[in-house]
């Protein structure tokens, strides 16, 4: 008797065989870089200064993003109905633009 399977075979082989793999791969990651950490101990201390200095840069960056951001906001505030005794002497209006209806 024929029965209706809408699922191949192959499908369940190659979900199991990516799944195999992945954690033949992981495992063999992990057993290296155990290895690697118990010849060279200082291979531990290299990890943690990798992400120690690259979450550093990363919150660099982001600052230096905002600072940026932070002072485009203000020089918008700056130039927005700002009467010309307050503002600074480098700011300097000197043409008025006219739209006429």
């Amino acid at each position: 008797m024929y029965y209706n399977n809408n699922f191949p075979e192959s499908f369940f082989k190659k979900g199991h065989s990516n799944l195999t793999w992945g954690t033949v791969l992981l495992g063999s990651v992990l057993f290296f870089l155990a290895i690697f950490i118990f010849v060279y101990p200082a291979l531990i201390a290299y990890l943690i200064a990798t992400i120690i200095l690259f979450a550093g840069l990363f919150a660099l960056v982001i600052g230096w993003k905002l600072w940026k951001f932070r002072n485009a906001i203000i020089k918008l505030d700056s130039l927005e109905g700002e009467h010309s005794y307050n503002r600074a002497s480098g700011t300097v209006r000197s043409h008025f633009t006219y739209i006429r209806w």
